[in-house]
């Protein structure tokens, strides 16, 4: 048993689910977030359901799974995974996904797994988005846990050990899988990369023996794409102005974010759970020194991710318009091209000048064409 008390961090216990369901359920936000992610629904009737619920398991598959549904309805023109013959039902994993949007990435696998018979994962969330007591509530009933960012090197450093022992604690005494994005924040330039900094707080908690302690956490990496970029304007917005020093982010743009991920047309988005990280494939990563060892891991995770990233048409678009040329006019119609063009003008952004416009743009279709290049080194 873990020495540490993580009930600060972790969802909300049988016993705590009950009161904090009559909380939520009796909240103003809860009546406007539900309306935003399913206008039709009775907000009376569905905090009444909301009441007989019992466990944070019931209310992914009572409440979770079908207003996810009703996203992919309403903003999606279709939602596929594959992968899930790599996953056995009673192993624990820890999946590192490449991280789009704030909310739907990790919801949607919950979905493909709800749907499958398997159990969800606890799923790590910045405490940035802990904004307020609706907000954790909500999360911390929907089986996530705090990770903590901010702080001093020394409180980073603390928190870091605090995390990785409760990630162990998941993994071998709740017997639950862990999901996790495979950096902090969401990927914005479309360059998906995991954090060596993830790998090592990984190790953390182990016996310090590199080979043992990865093998044991049966590393899944999974790949989300959207064929529509949630918040694409607004990433391509916040890259420019870092790239310009003037990117200062709001108070409110996570919570922004994450209503405009829930709304936004995404188009065609596909899921894909990729190979667990093999005894081999660690064993070759044991052989090497200690900072290169992280780093040829991360590598395999980010090639598995790149490999399984599913590119749409409007990937492709990109790489061509990016390079003005028709390198890839095979995968999309005239049609298709015109359309994602008209899509790429109506950015709702004006420029001190016609360079820094340019800028923008070229930000903009790189976020699309970074898997299409990702892809390319892979298949040399």
């Amino acid at each position: 048993m873990s020495d540490f008390d993580f009930s600060s961090i972790e969802p909300y216990t049988r016993e705590e689910v009950p009161k904090v369901i009559n909380r939520l359920a009796h909240n103003p936000m809860f009546g406007r977030l539900v309306k935003t992610m399913n206008p039709k629904v009775d907000v009376g009737a569905f905090a009444a359901l909301m009441e007989c619920i019992t466990t944070c398991d019931e209310l992914q598959y009572m409440v979770m799974r079908p207003l996810i549904f009703q996203i992919v309805k309403r903003s999606m023109t279709s939602f596929t995974y594959d992968g899930l013959e790599n996953i056995e039902k009673d192993k624990q994993y820890i999946f590192v996904s490449n991280h789009r949007d704030i909310t739907l990435d990790a919801g949607l696998i919950d979905v493909a797994l709800i749907s499958n018979g398997f159990k969800t994962p606890e799923i790590g969330f910045g405490n940035n988005l802990m904004k307020n007591d609706f907000i954790i509530d909500l999360f911390r009933l929907n089986k996530m846990f705090t990770i903590i960012r901010d702080g001093s090197r020394r409180e980073f450093y603390n928190n870091s050990v605090f995390l990785s022992h409760y990630i162990h604690h998941v993994l071998f005494e709740k017997k639950s899988s862990v999901w996790i994005a495979q950096r902090n924040g969401r990927t914005k330039d479309g360059n998906d990369r995991t954090d060596q900094g993830l790998l090592k707080m990984f190790s953390m908690a182990g016996n310090g023996d590199f080979e043992a302690d990865f093998n044991a956490l049966n590393i899944v990496p999974v790949a989300i794409s959207y064929e529509l970029e949630p918040c694409d304007t607004m990433k391509a917005l916040a890259v420019y102005a870092s790239q310009t020093g003037l990117y200062e982010k709001t108070a409110h743009e996570d919570v922004l974010s994450i209503m405009q991920g829930i709304s936004q047309p995404k188009g065609d988005v596909h899921l894909s759970i990729c190979k667990p990280i093999s005894g081999e494939e660690v064993a070759k990563c044991a052989t090497l020194n200690k900072n290169e060892r992280f780093t040829a891991l991360a590598e395999i995770i980010d090639h598995r991710i790149h490999q399984n990233y599913k590119l749409h048409k409007t990937n492709y678009i990109a790489a061509d318009l990016l390079e003005s040329n028709a390198r890839f006019e095979s995968h999309y119609t005239t049609e298709q091209l015109e359309q994602f063009v008209d899509y790429v003008e109506r950015i709702p952004y004006k420029g001190p000048s016609m360079a820094a416009e340019s800028k923008l743009t070229e930000i903009f279709l790189s976020l699309y064409a970074s898997p299409v290049y990702n892809q390319l080194k892979i298949n040399g």
